[in-house]
């Protein structure tokens, strides 16, 4: 009876073809991902994507941030006192009038801090509202908001001094003027943290931070209307109706009005 010849197949050529294959399988076009698909194509080629970060608003804060290092290393005693007078009455009395003079550097850097930091910290409660004025020119927002501020309380020292000759009190409201300087230098320090929170922080809403926001300004605005009206009461020389028709008409006033409007606004 004839057999069948028996192939002798060595087990390493077995494993020479079997790898053979492999590499040859593997050096087939693998079949591409994007094919075959409903998703219609935009560009053929890569993208760059670019965000939406505000880098001119990170520059402005890192130089902030450069300049409130330096003035704490070089003038840290002076800081302490300014930042004190908030919660301190006394604290506000060790500070003279030089040390407050617009050509000081100390009282320079703060009133940059406090028009930057409430410049932004408007530019992102306005969107938030829905004020959509300015909205293609962000730069021009913040130009005008800045010069809004210093025109405002340009005006504001101004009528302080015209209203302590007129009645003959300059010392106390010379004295006033330099309360209202203080806590404005003193709030532009609070908001850095809030407007650092409201640029770069998204795992946060941002309501939290405007909230926040706007309980420091309240709080500063509170207290600074308390310390004025207990410096007026301290003082024999200024009427008690005068002190109560000035915090009427150039204090609270103006705050319920603009309150208003915004409500307003907003609904």
């Amino acid at each position: 009876m004839p057999t069948k010849p028996v192939l002798n197949i060595n087990p390493t050529d077995t494993a020479k073809l079997s790898s053979a294959d492999t590499a040859t399988q593997d050096s087939l076009p693998a079949k591409s991902l994007f094919q075959n698909h409903l998703l219609p194509i935009k560009n053929k080629e890569p993208q760059l994507h670019i965000t939406n970060t505000d880098f001119w608003v990170a520059g402005i804060l890192l130089l902030i941030y450069i300049l409130f290092v330096w003035l704490y290393v070089s003038n840290r005693k002076k800081l302490n006192q300014v930042i004190q007078t908030f919660y301190i009455n006394r604290s506000g009395g060790q500070l003279t009038r030089d040390d407050l003079a617009l050509g000081n550097r100390v009282s320079v850097f703060l009133s940059v801090f406090f028009i930057v930091n409430t410049t932004l910290f408007i530019r992102h409660l306005l969107p938030y509202y829905g004020f959509d004025f300015f909205n293609s020119n962000v730069g021009l927002l913040g130009v005008a908001t800045a010069i809004l501020i210093i025109i405002t309380y340009g005006i504001k020292f101004l009528v302080i001094r015209l209203l302590g000759y007129v009645f003959k009190v300059q010392k106390e409201m010379s004295e006033y003027a330099m309360l209202v300087f203080l806590f404005c230098n003193t709030l532009g320090l609070f908001l850095l943290p809030v407007v650092i929170g409201l640029s770069f922080i998204d795992q946060v809403p941002p309501s939290v931070f405007i909230k926040i926001g706007l309980g420091i300004i309240a709080a500063f605005i509170g207290v600074r209307t308390v310390r004025g009206l207990f410096l007026g009461l301290n003082s024999s020389r200024i009427s008690k109706f005068y002190l109560f028709m000035y915090l009427c008409t150039l204090e609270i006033l103006p705050f319920i009005i603009l309150a208003k409007l915004f409500m307003l606004e907003v609904k």
